[in-house]
């Protein structure tokens, strides 16, 4: 499995909650999500007919007087460990108002790939510190002027949560600005519309179907597409994220949740 699977979670965490923006501001009340919202994952790994248990992905929500603090951790399970080891941590803090993102920090383990990074974001002024590099210690500063407010790999998940769907029509695409890596990535969303979905433990549900445009050369190949799931319901949250990768292909099933600010019944 190719060792930049940072690629990969950039667009588990991007499309995980997408919903297309209608305004700028947040409506505080209105929040999908809530202090203590709590959601996990398993991660599968195709090995020729076989789906294999690879890992999981927990996404939790804190919040403090200042701001809100996104956390996420991604683990293989130690029966996969031998084959391809991963310790992610996320965490990502925004303004309460504008779900923007203010620090965002990453510190990755995934085969023999290491690194940590670290921004501070000027939203205002359009301008990015990044201290990037293997640890933390031997992290290097770059300055960088974006031109735009943008997101974090984590705090666009929010973000798109907050908005509704605003009576799209079917191929729309949606673009998105994200900033990690010392880059700028502009990618878009197509929404293909409603349909019935049948999701492992969950059975026959109604969800929002949606692709992303992937980075070819990293973990995608040219005309690779990533299909996303997510839950008709207030909470907006991803059901199934299937996509292919170098070599062989991945999928993430919704495993369990908690603390939802519009509690669902969901059987697992």
């Amino acid at each position: 499995m190719n060792d930049r699977l940072k690629y990969l979670f950039i667009y588990f965490t991007l499309a995980l909650y997408f919903v297309p923006h209608c305004s700028a501001q947040v409506d505080w009340s209105t929040l999908p999500f809530k202090d203590g919202e709590e959601v996990k994952y398993i991660v599968y790994y195709n090995w020729g007919m076989l789906w294999v248990p690879a890992g999981e992905v927990k996404f939790t929500v804190k919040e403090h007087d200042a701001h809100l603090q996104f956390d996420v951790i991604g683990r293989s399970y130690s029966s996969y460990d031998a084959m391809f080891k991963v310790r992610d941590y996320y965490t990502s803090r925004v303004d309460k108002e504008t779900l923007l993102p203010t620090t965002f920090r990453r510190n990755i383990h995934e085969g023999n790939y290491i690194r940590y990074d670290s921004i501070t974001f000027d939203q205002h002024a359009h301008k990015l510190e990044e201290y990037f590099g293997r640890t933390k210690d031997k992290a290097k500063r770059f300055d960088f002027e974006v031109g735009k407010a943008v997101q974090d790999m984590v705090s666009v998940i929010y973000k798109l949560r907050t908005t509704d769907i605003c009576g799209l029509a079917e191929g729309t695409n949606i673009p998105l600005s994200i900033f990690f890596d010392k880059e700028l990535f502009d990618i878009n969303v197509q929404y293909l519309g409603k349909e019935n979905k049948k999701i492992k433990n969950l059975g026959k549900v109604t969800a929002y179907h949606l692709q992303p445009e992937l980075i070819d050369g990293y973990v995608f190949s040219e005309g690779d597409l990533m299909d996303i799931w997510v839950s008709d319901d207030a909470n907006k949250i991803p059901l199934l994220i299937e996509s292919p990768i170098t070599i062989g292909s991945v999928k993430a099933v919704l495993q369990s949740t908690s603390g939802l600010k519009q509690e669902i019944d969901y059987t697992y």
